[in-house]
């Protein structure tokens, strides 16, 4: 059985610590999928939620000084519980403050992925990179950035962009699918970060294969919805990238996927 359909069989709870802009948009795409989200903030319910949820996503994207403290926590109740973290460290390079607290949530909390894109993994590993927003560079080496990143935390990284790197247990995928159309549309990114929780059931170790197939199944899905008759922007492409994701196979996953091993 491949991961999708183990999805739809099972349909695993994906915990999200998300930010505000993108809850209904993650929610509605883990549907799409088979998975069940749920937005749990309450460190008072966190030990219940873990120990049932198939993964936790923690993204930053609306960090503020009255959540830190509950993220710190939830994060290691997380850790107590065994179920694995998808760190997202949105805009990390856009501030201070940003870089600060993932530096303090990354020393004190262990994670499963870390996902981002080219410029936020790269402040990961140099504190004195800036960018702006959630906007990343598009002429950084990034296979140099994912090693560095994987050198230092150890864990598996998942970069995003125009071409998408892996890499877990010293091994590195390239990815070349998707649409310029999520880069229109809010949410695109933190959509994948749920994406990714939602294909690890509860495992802190995922493959590399794993890692690929919640990464390609979505921008497959979004390649296949920028083609459609119906989309005629980014409004219509989001509804049809739903539903590409809802409709998406295995058989159609290996007719698409493109990858190469670096």
């Amino acid at each position: 059985m491949n991961s999708l359909e183990k999805i739809r069989q099972e349909n695993p709870l994906v915990v999200c610590y998300t930010n505000d802009v993108v809850k209904n948009f993650t929610a509605n795409g883990l549907l799409s999928i088979g998975a069940s989200p749920a937005m749990s903030e309450a460190p008072e319910e966190a030990e219940e939620f873990y120990k049932v949820a198939g993964a936790l996503l923690i993204n930053i994207g609306t960090l503020t000084k009255a959540n830190e403290k509950d993220i710190l926590e939830i994060g290691k109740i997380a850790n107590q519980q065994g179920t694995p973290i998808v760190f997202d460290p949105v805009a990390v390079g856009a501030s201070t403050y940003r870089k600060q607290f993932c530096e303090t949530f990354l020393s004190e909390i262990n994670v499963s992925v870390i996902k981002g894109n080219a410029s936020e993994i790269l402040t990961l590993v140099d504190s004195n990179t800036t960018m702006k927003g959630t906007d990343g560079e598009t002429d950084l080496d990034v296979v140099t950035i994912a090693k560095k990143a994987y050198e230092k935390y150890q864990t598996a990284i998942v970069i995003t962009g125009r071409e998408d790197v892996i890499i877990q247990d010293n091994q590195i995928v390239k990815l070349s699918n998707g649409s310029p159309l999520l880069a229109k549309i809010t949410g695109a990114g933190c959509l994948l970060g749920g994406l990714v929780a939602g294909f690890l059931f509860r495992n802190t170790h995922p493959s590399l294969q794993v890692l690929e197939e919640s990464v390609s199944y979505y921008n497959i899905a979004a390649e296949i919805a920028e083609k459609s008759e119906k989309v005629n922007g980014p409004g219509t492409f989001l509804s049809q990238l739903l539903d590409e994701m809802y409709q998406l196979n295995y058989d159609t996953y290996k007719q698409f996927v493109k990858r190469e091993e670096v």
